[in-house]
């Protein structure tokens, strides 16, 4: 076993096996590109669809995060050598899981057919040159549901989810803003930078990469829906760099508003030269260590259920109809998913004295694992892939700004549902999706545009928007 390909002295544990299922899981995931539903031929098609996203997901969360491991599973793990005491036979085992569940949520996507009736033809309606004013009421109501959430999580749990999800929806206002402004509109030059004001704010009360990454998005999926002609390897490099600078800027910030520390201190720890010195605290390194879907499998599959039982009083369905479909006002006791801190203080940190809770993801796959064995594996990882399969299917019935906002509001559920457990992941984005089209109908009734057509239908374009401009301006 070559030690630079897997196994060297501080990467995980290998045999003989363990290179050959990491290609062969490399190999699976390359040739899952085959499925995406997209007209469009080369790397395109990848951004466009929701199942692209989760296939970016997946490959940093999992391929590319057992290949940077196998390199060093300490600086780039969590700092500490539990991942070495592993032995290869689990790392095996965690590599067969993790193909077993890509090839579920694959199967399931491509042979799951698309409900005739289209439950996202009211998205499609709303984006036209005339719904200016829709999108305003729609960026207002976004706003007022981000401010009022602090209060809200205080007070009234009740309205704690109802309004992190009307909050999210102005992602919908700025991907129809700007898909129209890239595809010639100038009503919108001034409005589409309006319509992010929202995401800055959400970002102020809540400090994640995430919030960040979504204003990047907007811009780069209208582009693209637009016909703008972008090029690969500058779209790499800026989410590169936007990697980077995004968790310098996360980082200060959170030790600002979170640790309570000046701006003079927290910036010394944003110095080049620290970083130099310390390279295992550069932000090109915690980038490295940003995912554990594949460390949070390895710790399931080496635990459970040998040393941990299976959670087999647990059934993922259900919990999934209770978080997803129960409202709290009908259920006043409906159990707060807490899968993560759970995962946090047992699996993740077992052996570890004082460990306290946290937010650490325990990944769809490790989740499912945990209930009950492979099966679970391979029964979630179908229902997440029918899921995708659905909304696209429904996505790609719709003209090309209608597909813009559905993937610009979805695109990040679909690719960080893999870090998350089951329930929490099909729920939330199943709520988003209801409320998107609630939303969407309501504005275009208000509007005047009358109700939303059926099956198929495609909102009616201005001729001559969405042609592809020859170069972005």
């Amino acid at each position: 076993m070559p030690t630079w390909l897997v196994g060297g002295a501080s990467g995980l544990s290998a045999n003989g096996c363990t290179a050959a299922l990491g290609l062969a899981l490399t190999a699976l995931w390359l040739g899952s590109l085959v499925v995406l539903r997209s007209p469009r031929p080369g790397w395109r098609a990848v951004p466009r669809s929701l199942l692209g996203w989760c296939w970016i997901g997946f490959g940093l969360a999992f391929v590319a995060r057992f290949w940077v491991l196998s390199i060093d599973a300490v600086t780039y793990g969590d700092m500490t050598e539990r991942l070495l005491a592993v032995p290869a036979p689990v790392v095996n085992e965690a590599l067969g899981l993790s193909a077993l569940y890509w090839a579920a949520v694959v199967l399931a996507y491509r042979l799951v057919p698309a409900p005739r009736l289209n439950g996202l033809t009211a998205v499609g309606r709303l984006v036209r040159p005339d719904a200016a004013t829709a999108y305003d009421a729609l960026s207002a109501l976004a706003m007022a549901a981000i401010v009022m959430g602090p209060e809200v999580e205080r007070n009234w749990p009740v309205l704690v989810r109802p309004l992190a999800l009307v909050g999210s929806l102005w992602v919908c206002s700025a991907a129809a803003a700007w898909y129209l402004s890239q595809a010639g509109g100038r009503r919108f030059a001034v409005r589409r930078w309006v319509y992010l004001a929202p995401g800055f704010v959400s970002f102020a009360y809540e400090p994640f990469r995430e919030r960040l990454l979504l204003m990047l998005l907007i811009p780069f999926l209208a582009a693209l829906f637009a016909g703008r002609r972008l090029r690969l390897g500058i779209v790499i490099a800026v989410f590169a760099v936007f990697a980077v600078t995004s968790t310098v800027a996360v980082s200060w910030y959170r030790e600002v508003t979170w640790g309570r520390q000046s701006v003079s201190v927290s910036g010394e720890s944003v110095d080049p030269g620290l970083w130099l010195k310390d390279p295992h605290q550069a932000p090109w390194t915690a980038v490295l260590r940003r995912f554990h879907s594949f460390d949070s499998l390895v710790f399931y599959t080496h635990l459970v259920p040998d040393v941990v039982p299976f959670e087999s009083e647990r059934n993922p369905l259900l919990d999934l109809l209770l978080e997803g479909f129960v409202p709290r006002a009908l259920f006043p006791d409906k159990p707060e998913s807490r899968r993560a801190a759970l995962f946090s203080v047992t699996v993740w940190s077992y052996g570890e004295e004082g460990h306290e809770e946290a937010n650490i993801a325990p990944s769809m796959a490790g989740d499912l694992y945990g209930v009950g064995g492979w099966l679970w594996v391979l029964l979630g990882g179908g229902c997440w892939g029918a899921l995708l399969g659905v909304l696209d299917g429904w996505r790609e019935r719709l003209a090309p700004g209608g597909q813009a906002v559905v993937v610009t509001v979805l695109a990040l559920l679909a690719a960080g549902g893999i870090e998350r457990d089951f329930p929490r992941a099909a729920a939330t984005l199943i709520q988003t999706a209801i409320v998107l089209v609630g939303l969407a109908v309501a504005l275009t009734r208000a509007i005047g545009l009358g109700p939303p057509r059926l099956a198929g239908a495609r909102p009616p374009v201005p001729a001559g928007w969405g042609r592809e401009p020859a170069a972005l301006p």
